[in-house]
């Protein structure tokens, strides 16, 4: 099928698809249509224009227009409802329409048993870095999957921040482990530091204030030269402070073997969820 708009139904608003549907509005052209399916978000069914595109939003799937030919169907619900929400979508899916999933541990083989129509499925990995337009994400799609579909996927999660694809479905749970769940771990590390910096005597405001400012200047730092060990060497005098504090972190790999540990056992958990 052809289309001059490019009709993209997004079944979940939570906080995920709440964050990539905000960048998806601010950044694509008037190509594109949403249709929002999402019981909490819709209340009832809402149309609006964003200046850019169009906007519909809809309690349930049943709410979707009949006929609607969508040529994308983003999933951005719990794993568990999956099943149930692709069961609700009226008309079933043409065969030029992609379905990608965002849910952590489904793999594509149990969406397309709950497929009525001959969709496509593909799978993304975002990370909360949506909400301010720097996300992350990695996907996976099947050798024989269309380029058109792979293209629609591509623009989509490029508009909201940088796009990479895998090369094996199983790589899926290494990707939920690291850049998936990767933002809570920075966010701990600033919360250790601003403890830290409390212990060492620092009021706890300005702990707060010194040490979110450092995280938010080292991501910044790496937009502009993604080489975090020549940036980490840049900052690193010999035998200075820096130097100091570094070799604890080296001290017996405890650094390197507590981040392995930590996305082993997020991938693991994201194993025990498919």
């Amino acid at each position: 099928m052809v289309h001059q708009t490019t009709k993209v139904v997004l079944v979940g608003a939570g906080r995920m698809g709440q964050a990539m549907l905000n960048g998806w509005l601010r950044n694509l052209g008037e190509s594109h249509e949403f249709h929002v399916v999402d019981p909490h978000d819709a209340g009832a069914i809402s149309k609006q224009s964003s200046g850019k595109n169009q906007l519909t939003r809809y309690t349930t799937a049943e709410d979707l227009p009949p006929g609607l030919e969508a040529d994308v169907i983003v999933l951005a619900t719990k794993p568990h409802i999956i099943p149930s929400a692709l069961e609700a979508l009226p008309d079933g899916c043409a065969s030029d329409t992609v379905v990608v999933s965002v849910a952590a541990g489904i793999q594509i083989v149990d969406i397309e048993r709950h497929l009525s129509g001959p969709a496509s499925v593909m799978r993304v990995m975002p990370n909360i870095g949506a909400q301010v337009g720097f996300c992350v994400s990695a996907g996976y799609a099947h050798e024989d999957a269309p380029q058109s579909g792979k293209t629609l996927v591509e623009q989509l999660f490029n508009s909201i921040g940088s796009f990479c694809w895998l090369t094996d479905e199983d790589q899926m749970h290494a990707v939920t482990a690291l850049s998936g769940s990767g933002p809570a771990y920075i966010f701990a590390m600033c919360e250790a530091m601003i403890a830290a910096g409390v212990e060492l005597g620092i009021e706890a405001e300005t702990a707060q204030t010194l040490a979110v400012g450092t995280v938010s200047a080292a991501g910044r730092l790496l937009e502009d030269c993604a080489d975090p060990g020549r940036l980490r060497e840049a900052v690193t005098s010999p035998n200075g402070t820096t130097a100091a504090g570094l070799a604890e972190f080296g001290r017996k790999q405890a650094l390197d073997q507590l981040v392995t540990k930590a996305l082993d056992a997020a991938k693991h958990r994201s194993k025990e969820l498919s």
